[in-house]
């Protein structure tokens, strides 16, 4: 443990223009990123002391950014990505989850006039973590099919990194008193989507399908698809009902937090052999290789 470290335990931070330690973070009541959930942000790990597609995540932001009309936002792509090296660099994690968040600002009255907030901008980093428990990282977790529908991408564009989750927590919620850790939802077609935080890829003989339709645009997720190309396994993103999904040879979640993950069971139904199947474990061999590729890294300078 680095002095850094041992000085903030918990991370670093940063919002309205200073440096502070993570847990000393604080957001008025009267924001409407608050009582609106009208935010958007995005989630980048470092590790080895570099952080791992950056641009891609940048550009992600800066779209949603544009797409949530965000538009008192001081900070450029060089300010931003300054930022969130520092927030890192004070921390001394050389692993470590990162985050930046917008949100709508503080409203002047009971109007909440959109047009009159000061959008607001925090970041921080904190202790890399996974979705899913370091001893499920061989075997796998076990998964439920929600009754919860995911809300339908015409309501709330998923494809904007967002906070607006009461189906996520409804989903879990069930999957908790159903004896399991994480759901997967079902748009009102039937199709599969996503859970909370990560998406899910299964593979059929030699093809390995994503959701292509009401899920957020994973990095991870286009890593997955990138690697398979290498290998002999067909990827793509396309429709996915619940039967093809317990009925799979393999099935994994994929995450910035995390990376690839497998699921042993979904509902009553055991994945393959109830273990981490060969294509996920070529998939994850391939997917902390890339940690050590320069074109994929950027490191922070400590």
């Amino acid at each position: 443990m680095t002095e850094a470290t041992e000085q903030f335990p918990y991370g670093v931070g940063y919002m309205d223009g200073a440096y502070c330690a993570k847990q000393d973070m604080q957001l008025p009541v009267a924001d409407l990123g608050f009582l609106l959930s009208d935010t958007t942000y995005d989630a980048l790990h470092v590790i080895n002391g570099s952080f791992f597609r950056m641009e891609d995540h940048l550009n992600r932001w800066e779209q949603s950014i544009t797409k949530r009309r965000f538009n008192t936002l001081s900070y450029d792509r060089d300010e931003t990505r300054e930022i969130l090296m520092e927030c890192v660099r004070r921390s001394g994690l050389r692993e470590s989850m990162v985050y930046l968040l917008a949100t709508r600002g503080e409203a002047l009255d009971g109007l909440k006039d959109l047009r009159q907030c000061q959008n607001r901008f925090l970041a921080w980093a904190v202790p890399y973590y996974a979705v899913i428990p370091d001893d499920k990282m061989e075997d796998g977790i076990d998964i439920c099919v929600s009754s919860v529908l995911r809300t339908p991408p015409d309501a709330i564009d998923p494809t904007v990194k967002n906070f607006a989750r009461i189906d996520f927590s409804d989903a879990l919620l069930e999957a908790y008193d159903k004896g399991y850790d994480h759901a997967v939802l079902l748009d009102r077609d039937g199709n599969v989507t996503e859970g909370r935080g990560w998406n899910i890829f299964a593979l059929h003989g030699g093809r390995l399908v994503s959701p292509d339709d009401g899920v957020l645009e994973g990095i991870t997720r286009r890593t997955v698809v990138e690697l398979a190309q290498q290998t002999n396994i067909k990827a793509e993103f396309g429709k996915l009902k619940a039967d093809e999904l317990r009925s799979a040879d393999e099935v994994f979640m994929t995450s910035t937090a995390g990376g690839i993950m497998p699921i042993r069971k979904i509902d009553d139904q055991v994945i393959g052999n109830g273990t981490k199947g060969p294509v996920t474990q070529r998939l994850t061999d391939m997917y902390w290789a890339l940690h050590e590729d320069p074109d994929y890294n950027t490191p922070v300078d400590y």
